[in-house]
C-alpha cells in the first residue's frame, strides 16, 4: 500500500514541478505574472459547435492585452 501511495505522491510532484517550470518560463518570456497570464488568456477560447449536421466555429475575441502576450511569446520563443 505504501508503495502505491509513494508512487502517486512522486507522480503528483512531477506534475506540479513541471507546471511550475512552464509557468516560470511563460512569466520570463512575457513579463506577465502567472495569475495575470491566466486571467488575460482565459477569455481567448474558441469553440466548434455541431447543430443539425452543420459545423459552426466560434473564434475568440482577442483583447489588446491578449495580443500583447501572444506577441511576446512568439518573439521570445
Amino acid at each position: 500500500m505504501f508503495h502505491h501511495q509513494r508512487d502517486a505522491l512522486e507522480e503528483h510532484l512531477t506534475v506540479v514541478f513541471a507546471a511550475l517550470a512552464v509557468a516560470r518560463d511563460l512569466q520570463d518570456a512575457t513579463g506577465v505574472s502567472t495569475k495575470k497570464f491566466v486571467q488575460t488568456l482565459r477569455a481567448a477560447r474558441s469553440a466548434i459547435i455541431k447543430v443539425n449536421g452543420r459545423r459552426l466555429t466560434l473564434d475568440p475575441e482577442l483583447t489588446d492585452a491578449t495580443r500583447a502576450i501572444l506577441t511576446s511569446l512568439d518573439e521570445g520563443h
